[in-house]
């Protein structure tokens, strides 16, 4: 796994061979890496300032502008439980072990509850949510791999970054205490990390 500098090294010196920025080249899928030139600069410049990368059954499709807001606004996530011991497991982005406060924030409008310190969950993240993301001690999304938005943002912040957990937004809510363990890829909720505890002290383990 590729994390961190060696990343964004790599990444940087892709963006010298081919001729784009290194703006850009964040927001071509790995797929798309060999036909670039096909959809052009244009549509890398629209995915910047708003745009959703969605992998599903091994396919990625990329929305941008309204198209990305009305399928982030309708998204409807299947069910998936949860581990026994309470937890979200994902993929570390970044490195770390922090706790903090939830706040959901999916759009711009949401970001006026952030507070500095507070952990940001979100679907996924886009340019737009950035000033959020300054803000955050942590962040975790529903979507995304190592080379997402919220992982790139994440290295280059230095904060600790879960990505993929499939359904942060929908089991945590404004408010929760978490730990994030971004060591391990796993995101728990402060009760369960007290309640675990205390049946182990029961049952004098």
């Amino acid at each position: 796994m590729l994390r961190g500098s060696l990343f964004d090294k790599i990444l940087k010196e892709l963006s010298r061979r081919i001729g784009l920025s290194l703006m850009q080249m964040k927001y071509i899928a790995g797929p798309e890496m060999k036909n670039y030139k096909k959809f052009g600069v244009d549509e890398l410049n629209r995915r910047f300032k708003f745009s959703i990368m969605h992998c599903r059954n091994g396919k990625i499709r990329i929305y941008t502008g309204q198209r990305a807001r009305a399928f982030l606004k309708k998204q409807t996530f299947e069910k998936i439980k949860i581990s026994q011991s309470g937890a979200l497991k994902g993929t570390a982005a970044f490195v770390g072990k922090v706790r903090g406060k939830v706040k959901i924030i999916n759009l711009p409008e949401d970001m006026s509850k952030m507070e500095k310190g507070d952990i940001m969950v979100s679907h996924t993240t886009f340019p737009s949510l950035v000033p959020a993301m300054k803000k955050a001690s942590a962040i975790v999304t529903d979507d995304g791999g190592i080379t997402c938005h919220a992982a790139i943002v994440a290295r280059e912040l230095k904060i600790p970054c879960v990505v993929g957990t499939k359904i942060a937004t929908k089991v945590l809510r404004d408010g929760d205490l978490v730990e994030v363990d971004a060591e391990r890829g796993i995101v728990k909720k402060i009760i369960n990390i007290r309640l675990a505890r205390l049946k182990n002290l029961r049952s004098g383990s």
